[in-house]
């Protein structure tokens, strides 16, 4: 095994112990490579460019019959592809998606819920609604200074000081009925 073949396989070498430790550590290495905010030093990017460059090299050096120099190059170019694909395939994308499980207060007006704890009249009780990402309950109000009790489907009216005014929803039977 000649040098290059070494340099070849710990480069693939490294590539796999990082994903290992990254896979039962959760990524602290990861966290403190991307605190350098440069688009190549992106943990996916390194870590997929030096274990391609090390995977060709010893598959090109072993199956080939090109000079030393050849096999540096076309390993070098295969994991500087390989970073590139990853770059514009995982990392870009990844970065532009925006999925949030935050929102606004604000958000909630006309939302349906549930009285999860009474209302008294001219006080606070709470309110259930449920979201994209599970359920959240928030303090309410009655709009109207009526107490609406437990179990009571409402629709939020308003959000103030971040309490929710809310009134009671018409019941599909009552909504039919109108009609």
């Amino acid at each position: 095994m000649g040098v290059m073949d070494t340099v070849y396989l710990i480069c693939m070498a490294f590539g796999l112990v990082y994903t290992l430790m990254t896979l039962f550590w959760g990524g602290a290495v990861s966290d403190w490579l991307e605190q350098a905010h440069l688009p190549v030093l992106q943990p996916v990017l390194l870590v997929s460019g030096i274990t391609a460059f090390g995977a060709a090299g010893l598959l090109l050096s072993r199956l080939t019959s090109f000079s030393a120099w050849t096999v540096l190059g076309l390993a070098a170019a295969g994991g500087a592809a390989l970073a590139v694909l990853a770059y514009f395939v995982w990392v870009e994308p990844m970065a532009k998606a925006e999925n949030s499980t935050g929102y606004s207060m604000q958000q909630l007006v006309g939302q349906i819920g549930e009285v999860w704890t009474s209302i008294p009249s001219g006080g606070l009780g709470e309110v259930l609604i449920a979201m994209v990402a599970g359920t959240t309950h928030h303090m309410a109000a009655s709009v109207d200074g009526e107490p609406i009790r437990e179990g009571t489907r409402v629709v939020v009216v308003e959000v103030r000081d971040h309490v929710l005014h809310v009134t009671p929803f018409p019941h599909y039977e009552e909504k039919e009925s109108m009609l």
